[in-house]
């Protein structure tokens, strides 16, 4: 009896610190995005020159601002570990384009070394909003 209640507590306990977790996740996204409205348009490439910057929300989000009032999103197929934490990654192309077949690899600042190397997924267009 006492092995069933404590499984059940167990449980419990995970569901609800996932659910924290998820909303958690969803804020950061929101707050990332938040100067931002979506466009409906999805890209498998951007153009490496028209990135200005990007911005690792976690482990599952990247926004890549552009030049200019656009910005991508690109969510993860996977969660990428250590992304959110280091907030820094690096890739390699073949051409001028970063696309959903590309590879990225985390960099881990406290070693010096390469972290965990994660694939991208489509980019999601918004556009900055007007003041």
């Amino acid at each position: 009896m006492f092995g069933k209640i404590l499984t059940s507590v167990i449980a419990v306990a995970v569901m609800t610190s996932s659910g924290f977790a998820k909303d958690d996740k969803e804020d950061k996204v929101a707050k990332a995005l938040e100067k931002y409205t979506k466009t409906g348009k999805v890209e498998n490439c951007v153009s490496l020159n028209r990135i200005d910057s990007t911005q690792v929300i976690d482990d599952s989000h990247i926004l890549f601002k552009m030049k200019g009032k656009k910005a991508y999103l690109n969510k993860l197929p996977h969660r990428c570990a250590r992304l959110g934490f280091e907030k820094s990654f690096s890739y390699k192309v073949h051409t001028s384009q970063l696309c959903k077949i590309d590879i990225i690899t985390v960099f881990d600042s406290t070693g010096g070394i390469q972290g965990p190397s994660c694939g991208l997924g489509k980019f999601i267009e918004y556009q900055k909003k007007t003041d």
